[in-house]
């Protein structure tokens, strides 16, 4: 996906007015590719590409637009392939619908520079599987590449959790890596023990696509830098014990 196809899709969710509100939208984004950069810089997307990042965002500005009025109102009921235990909760659903009818003949961008069957798939796949319960395809969609949708659609469902009372609690979140395991400090604002325990739920997706354990734990900004702190005059103590 190139930039500009991310511009069209982030003009479309606006349009949407994000369906959570902008705020929201561009909190996950952010989340979502701080922890794409993470995990690459770590070597554990090596099939992922810059493009696959793009996409990611993408799907973090449009996750929620199924939750509008304007979504709800043009897609009407849940399509005949929704599973029976999302009739009451389908928003990922309708932003799918919504995605998938939009970016085929609604904006010019797209008929400019049409997405490849590839990037669209992992887009819309992204999308719902962000608050599916599993993993699935449905007829109207080919999907292409499971692997490379479930690496991001994994990322996306632990950054929408880590704002899951869409109150901004989040400052950022730095991945320690372990032979077997992961974790994820989470540093925030305030108390986000909500957004924490979402996160830690939502987690298993990428736990599997990875085939490591993930272990979110919350650190509070104020604990953070004294934590800091303590370790810098750590390590000035030691270095004034080694040169006298």
């Amino acid at each position: 996906m190139t930039e500009s196809q991310v511009r069209a899709i982030e003009l479309l969710a606006g349009e949407y007015r994000f369906g959570s509100g902008s705020l929201h939208a561009h909190k996950v984004a952010d989340l979502a590719s701080s922890l794409f950069d993470q995990l690459s810089s770590l070597g554990l997307l090596p099939c992922l590409s810059i493009s696959d990042r793009r996409t990611l965002v993408a799907a973090g500005y449009a996750h929620d637009v199924g939750s509008s009025p304007r979504a709800l109102k043009e897609i009407g009921a849940l399509p005949p392939w929704a599973p029976p235990e999302t009739k009451g909760n389908g928003h990922h659903i309708v932003s799918f619908e919504a995605l998938r009818t939009r970016s085929k003949d609604s904006m010019p961008t797209f008929k400019l520079h049409p997405l490849s069957a590839v990037d669209r798939s992992t887009l819309l796949y992204s999308v719902l599987w962000n608050s599916a319960s599993d993993v699935y395809e449905v007829e109207p969609e080919p999907l292409y590449n499971r692997e490379r949708t479930t690496l991001l659609a994994g990322i996306l469902r632990i950054a929408d959790a880590l704002d899951t009372r869409h109150r901004l609690m989040v400052q950022e979140v730095q991945v320690k890596k372990a032979s077997a395991w992961i974790r994820l400090l989470v540093h925030t604002f305030d108390e986000a023990g909500a957004e924490v325990a979402q996160a830690r739920r939502k987690s298993g997706m990428l736990s599997g696509a990875l085939g490591v354990r993930i272990f979110v734990q919350e650190v509070l900004e104020q604990e953070w830098a004294l934590s800091r702190r303590t370790r810098r005059l750590s390590r000035l103590r030691r270095s004034a014990r080694a040169h006298p």
